[in-house]
C-alpha cells in the first residue's frame, strides 16, 4: 500500500457521523448497523480499501492518549452505564475549560438520513485519475479539507457538524481531530517505522517585525515571516499530509487552500476544487484587494508535526533548506526589480547578487528538535526506558516523576472487563516534553557565521551593507552617493523613500507587498490585487470622518462639494474597512471627496508663500467641515498575547489541567462514581489530572487558528475602525482609531476566551456585526456563512499592550513602547497576567500610562461594563455627554499626588483603609460634582485602584 492509501484507511476507521448514528442505525431488514459498517464501509468499497488495511495501533495509541479504553468484550453486551445516546443527551465539553454544554435533542435527525448524507458527501470528494483509479493523495487531502465543512452537508446538521465528538462518552474533542491524529500516526508508522514528534521554530520575530518605518513595513515583516513558515510546512504537507501537523492547525488557512488548489490544478482537477471552495465561502479565490485572506499573516513561527522517526532529521533539514532557498529567491527577485527599474547591471556577476547571497546566509534562523514515540507490536507494551533516559539527560523525569504515571501505568478492570489498558499512547506527554526540551536546547546554542561588513549600513535594518552595483560607493558619505546610487534613482518606486539605502533583507521587506500581490494575482488568475495601506494619519482621521458620515446631511454635502476643486489634486486614501463600507450610503461624489481629505491635510508644506497660504487655508476649511472639534491627530496600536500558552500546551500545572472525570459526559461520570467510586484504582484515575494529549494539542491549535484567521480580523476590521496587521495564533497586532481603542481591546480579550455578555452592552456597542460570545465559544455569522467556533475558554487569559501615539511619531519608537506596554501588562501584580497596559505618548513629550487587570480572575468575567475597561468607557461617555472640562482632570491629579498612603488593618503607617476609601471617594465626587453624571463613577474608580495596587501605591494608581 502507498502512504496515502494507509492514511485513507486510517481516516475511514470511524465515520464522521458516528455520534449521530451510534446504537440507532438500522438497515432495511431492521438489523442494527454498527458505525464501522455504515458510510465508511461504502467509502472503503469505492476506494478499494479493506478494513484490515488499517493499522489499529494508530487508533489505540490516539485513544489511549485521549481517553480510557471503555469496557468491551466480544460476546458480551456493553454495560449500560458505558452507553451514551448522543442524540438524546447531546453534551459537548469544552476542551480546555472542561465546561459541559448541553444541547437540544437531536433525535429528529434520522440515523439513516445522516448516514446516507455523509456517504454522499464523501463520495463526492473522491478523486480519480484519468484511468478511473482513485487518486489516493488528492482524495485524502479532499477528505481532510472539505470533510468537516458544514456548508457541504445537509443544513439541518448545521454548525454542529464541525463539533461532533469522537467519543460521545468523552465529548471534549471532535471526530475530525481524532481522525487527523490517527491518520498522522498511521502515516508515520508506514514502512515499519515509528512515529516521532518534530518541533521547529523560525526567527527572528519581534526584532525583524519591529524594523519598520511605515505600516506597510510592519505588515510586510509579519507576512513575510508567515510566508516563510508556510514554505517549510509545505514540505511536511506534501510528504505526509497537513493532518500530520498538530500545531498550528492548517485547515482553513488561505495559504494552505491555495496550495491545495495548485495540487488540484496539476492533476487537472482545478474547476471542481474551485467550486468546492466557493461553496464553503472562501474569499481568497477572487477578492482583488488586500482584504483577501491570503494577505493575512496567520501562521506562528513554530510548528509541531508527527513524522516517521527514521526521517525526522532528513525532514528537518529539508524544511530548513526549503525555507532558506525561498527567502533567497524572493530577495534576489526583489533586488532585481530595483536594479532593473534603475537600468543598472542585472547580470549574474553583478556585485549586488553576491551581497544578497552573503546577507541571506542563515536567514531565517531555524531550530528544531525531535523525540521518538516508542511503539510495540499489536498486543505488546512499549518500552518507556529510552524516553526516561533521554529526559534524564535534561535533568528531568517529566511524566515518569508525576503521580499520574503511577495511575496510567497499570490496568484497571470493572465488572471483570478491561476498563483501562495502558499502551504506547500514554507516553505522548513524555514525547512532547522531550521534543520541547530538545528544541529549547537547540535554540540556546544559536550558532552563526559572522559576515564582514565594511561599508555604510542599510537604513532600515542597520545590520548589513546596502546593495549596490558599484562597491566603491559603499564607503562614500550620503551626500556624495545619493544622486549616483541606484537608490537615489528609484525614490518613489516600490515605496522607497528619499535617503534610503537598503540591504538584502530591507529590500525584500520593502518590496514584499509588490512581489506578493503580483504572485497571488497570477496564481488566482486575477488582473491584479490592490493593496490598501492605511496610514497612521488616515487612522487618526478615521474618527472625525466617521462622525461626519454618521451626521451627513445636505449642509455637509454642500460644504464638501465646495472643496471639490481644491481636493482634485489629492489622491483618495485607503480608509479602515468598516469606515469604507459606511461610505456606501453616500453618493459616490461625496464618498470620493471624503477619501481625499486625509491626503489634503497631509500635504507637504511648500516653501512658496502663495502655495503655503493656500494649503493652510484649505486645512482650515477642512477643519471647519469637521465641526467644533479639531481633526484627530492620534491613532492607536494594540499588541495582544495569550498568557501561558506554553503551559496550556504542556498541561503540567494545576491551573491548566482538568481531571479525567471532568471531561466525561455527565451520564457516564455520575454512573461510574456511583457504581465504582469505592474502588481505589478507579478513584485515583478519576481524580488524576489529565496529561497533554494529541487531541488537546489539536484542540488548542484549532482554537488559535479560528481566532487568528476569523475572529480577530472580524473584531478589528468589521466591528471597529481598524486594520489587522498580524494575527498568528494567540498573537495579535492591530492599528485602530482612538475612539475604538478601549472597546476593541475589551472585545479582543473577551473573544479570545469566548466569554462576555454584550446583550446589554456598553453604550453604542450592541452591534457586533454578527458576533456572539458565550461559554467559551464564538458564534460568527458573516453574510450566509455561520460558524460555531470554540475559543480558549473561561480559564484562559491574555495580556495586552496598547499605545496612543501621534501619527507623525517615528514608528520604530512607537513599536518599542508598544512592546514595553505588553511586557508591563504581563508583569502587573507580580505576573498575575490577564492585564492591559495603555500608554499615551504625548506629542509634546511625556507619557501617561495605566495598567490594570481586565477582570479580577480568570473565570468568566463580570458584566463587561463593570470591568476596568468598561469603567473607562462609561466614564469617557459621561465626560462627553457632560462636556466635562479637562481642568477637572488636571485638578484631580494635582490633589491626588498629595494624598496620604492607605494601610490595611494592623499596619502602623498610613490612613486606615476604610477611612482612606471614604475620603478619596467623597473628594473625587466633589471634584466632579459640577459635571453631571460623572461623579457617580468616583466610588468605582477608588474600588478599582485599591484592587489593582499595593496600599502605598494606591494614590498613584488612581
Amino acid at each position: 500500500m502507498t502512504l496515502w492509501q494507509r492514511k485513507l484507511a486510517a481516516w475511514l476507521h470511524d465515520p464522521a457521523e458516528k455520534a449521530l448514528v451510534l446504537m440507532r442505525d438500522f438497515n432495511n431488514a431492521g438489523q442494527r448497523i454498527g458505525h464501522e459498517s455504515g458510510s465508511v464501509a461504502g467509502l472503503r468499497a469505492a476506494l478499494g480499501i479493506r478494513k484490515s488495511d488499517f493499522d489499529k495501533r494508530a487508533d489505540h495509541y490516539a485513544a489511549a492518549a485521549d481517553r480510557p479504553q471503555w469496557p468491551i468484550d466480544d460476546g458480551r453486551p456493553r454495560p449500560a452505564w458505558a452507553n451514551v445516546r448522543f442524540v438524546e443527551q447531546p453534551v459537548l465539553v469544552h476542551p480546555l475549560s472542561g465546561e459541559a454544554i448541553a444541547l437540544p435533542k437531536l433525535d429528529d435527525i434520522a440515523a439513516a438520513h445522516i448516514r446516507n448524507a455523509s456517504l454522499d458527501h464523501f463520495t463526492a470528494l473522491i478523486e480519480r485519475a484519468a484511468d478511473g483509479q482513485p487518486d489516493f493523495k488528492l482524495t485524502q487531502l479532499a477528505f481532510w479539507r472539505f470533510g468537516p465543512e458544514p456548508a457541504l452537508v445537509p443544513s439541518e446538521i448545521g454548525a454542529l457538524w464541525r463539533l461532533l465528538p469522537a467519543d460521545t462518552r468523552v465529548p471534549d474533542h471532535s471526530i475530525w481531530q481524532h481522525l487527523d491524529v490517527v491518520s498522522a500516526i498511521s502515516g508515520a508508522m508506514a514502512d515499519d517505522d515509528a512515529p516521532a514528534l518534530l518541533t521547529m521554530s523560525f526567527g527572528p520575530v519581534q526584532g525583524f517585525i519591529a524594523q519598520a518605518r511605515s505600516t506597510s513595513d510592519l505588515w510586510a515583516g509579519s507576512h513575510l515571516l508567515s510566508s516563510l513558515v508556510w514554505a517549510g510546512l509545505a514540505v511536511v504537507c506534501d510528504q505526509l499530509g497537513p493532518d500530520a501537523v498538530l500545531f498550528p492547525n492548517l485547515r482553513g488557512v488561505a495559504a494552505v487552500d491555495r496550495w491545495l488548489l495548485q495540487l488540484a490544478k496539476q492533476a487537472q482537477k482545478a474547476p471542481h476544487w474551485r467550486q468546492r471552495f466557493k461553496q464553503i465561502g472562501a474569499p481568497w479565490l477572487d477578492q482583488a484587494s488586500d482584504a483577501n485572506p491570503l494577505f493575512a499573516a496567520t501562521l506562528p513561527n513554530k510548528f509541531m508535526a508527527i513524522v516517521p522517526a527514521g526521517r525526522a532529521q532528513a525532514m528537518a533539514e529539508a524544511v530548513t533548506a526549503a525555507v532558506r532557498a525561498q527567502a533567497l529567491a524572493w530577495a534576489l527577485d526583489a533586488a532585481e526589480k530595483v536594479f532593473e527599474a534603475a537600468g543598472r547591471d542585472c547580470s549574474e556577476t553583478a556585485h549586488w547578487r553576491a551581497q544578497v547571497r552573503d546577507q541571506l546566509q542563515g536567514f531565517p534562523e531555524v531550530h528544531w528538535g525531535s523525540a521518538d514515540w516508542p511503539v510495540a507490536p499489536q498486543g505488546e507494551q512499549a518500552d518507556p526506558a529510552p524516553l526516561k533516559t533521554a529526559l534524564q539527560a535534561f535533568g528531568s523525569q517529566g511524566l515518569f516523576d508525576a503521580p499520574v504515571w503511577q495511575v496510567l501505568n497499570r490496568e484497571i478492570t470493572l465488572d471483570g472487563i478491561g476498563f483501562y489498558q495502558p499502551n504506547a499512547g500514554i507516553l505522548y506527554p513524555a514525547v512532547f516534553d522531550l521534543a520541547e526540551r530538545a528544541l529549547a536546547a537547540a535554540k540556546a546554542l544559536r550558532p552563526f557565521e559572522p559576515l564582514a561588513q565594511q561599508g555604510f549600513r542599510c537604513t532600515l535594518t542597520g545590520e548589513f551593507e546596502w546593495l549596490t552595483d558599484k562597491p566603491e560607493l559603499l564607503t562614500a558619505p550620503p551626500t556624495a552617493r545619493t544622486s549616483i546610487s541606484v537608490w537615489g534613482q528609484v525614490v518613489g518606486q516600490f515605496g522607497i523613500k528619499a535617503g534610503e539605502h537598503l540591504g538584502a533583507i530591507g529590500t525584500l521587506k520593502r518590496l514584499w507587498p509588490t512581489l506578493f500581490a503580483r504572485q497571488a494575482a497570477a496564481e488566482l488568475g486575477l488582473d491584479s490585487i490592490q493593496r490598501f495601506v492605511v496610514s497612521t494619519h488616515t487612522m487618526a482621521l478615521a474618527t472625525p470622518i466617521a462622525r461626519l458620515v454618521e451626521n451627513f446631511d445636505a449642509k455637509t454635502a454642500s460644504a464638501l462639494a465646495a472643496l471639490a476643486d481644491e481636493l482634485a489634486a489629492d489622491d483618495p486614501v485607503v480608509l479602515p474597512a468598516s469606515l469604507a463600507r459606511s461610505l456606501h450610503r453616500l453618493y459616490e461624489t461625496s464618498a470620493r471627496l471624503l477619501r481625499r481629505l486625509p491626503a489634503a491635510l497631509d500635504r507637504e508644506h511648500s516653501d512658496q508663500p502663495d502655495t503655503q497660504q493656500r494649503n493652510e487655508a484649505l486645512q482650515r476649511r477642512i477643519a471647519d467641515l469637521f465641526g467644533s472639534q479639531r481633526p484627530e491627530t492620534y491613532y492607536a496600536l494594540i499588541q495582544m498575547d495569550g498568557d501561558r500558552l506554553g503551559a496550556w500546551m504542556a498541561g503540567n500545572e494545576a491551573a491548566f489541567q482538568r481531571s479525567f472525570a471532568s471531561t466525561w459526559h455527565p451520564q457516564v461520570r455520575n454512573a461510574v462514581a456511583q457504581k465504582f467510586g469505592h474502588l481505589p484504582a478507579l478513584r485515583s484515575y478519576l481524580d488524576s489530572p489529565r496529561p497533554p494529549s494529541p487531541a488537546r494539542h489539536a484542540a488548542i491549535s484549532a482554537v488559535l487558528n479560528d481566532f487568528s484567521t476569523q475572529v480577530a480580523r472580524h473584531v478589528v476590521e468589521n466591528v471597529f475602525k481598524g486594520k489587522l496587521i498580524y494575527a498568528g495564533g494567540d498573537d495579535v497586532l492591530a492599528m485602530v482609531s482612538v475612539d475604538d481603542l478601549l472597546p476593541c481591546m475589551l472585545l479582543l480579550r473577551a473573544a479570545y476566551s469566548g466569554v462576555g455578555d454584550w446583550s446589554d452592552a456598553l453604550p453604542g456597542l450592541a452591534d457586533l456585526a454578527g458576533l456572539r460570545l458565550r461559554r467559551g465559544y464564538v458564534e460568527l455569522k458573516v453574510k450566509l456563512n455561520q460558524r460555531l467556533l470554540p475559543m480558549m475558554g473561561t480559564q484562559a487569559t491574555a495580556s495586552m499592550g496598547a499605545v496612543v501615539a501621534h501619527h507623525q511619531a517615528p514608528l520604530a519608537g512607537v513599536l518599542r513602547a508598544l512592546h514595553a506596554a505588553e511586557q508591563r501588562a504581563k508583569q502587573h501584580l507580580n505576573g498575575a497576567r490577564n492585564a492591559f497596559c495603555l500608554r499615551l505618548m504625548k506629542r509634546g513629550g511625556g507619557e501617561v500610562a495605566v495598567t490594570s487587570r481586565f477582570w479580577p480572575t480568570a473565570d468568566a468575567p463580570p458584566p463587561l461594563q463593570d470591568s476596568a475597561l468598561g469603567l473607562l468607557l462609561r466614564f469617557a461617555q459621561a465626560m462627553g455627554e457632560s462636556n466635562m472640562s479637562r481642568r477637572a482632570v488636571y485638578n484631580t491629579t494635582e490633589w491626588l499626588a498629595g494624598l496620604p498612603s492607605r494601610r490595611h488593618a494592623g499596619e502602623p503607617q498610613g490612613m486606615a483603609d476604610a477611612d482612606w476609601r471614604d475620603m478619596v471617594t467623597r473628594n473625587l465626587a466633589r471634584q466632579f460634582d459640577r459635571q453631571k453624571g460623572v461623579q457617580a463613577h468616583a466610588a468605582e474608580f477608588v474600588q478599582l485602584a485599591c484592587a489593582e495596587s499595593q496600599p502605598a501605591d494606591t494614590a498613584k494608581t488612581l
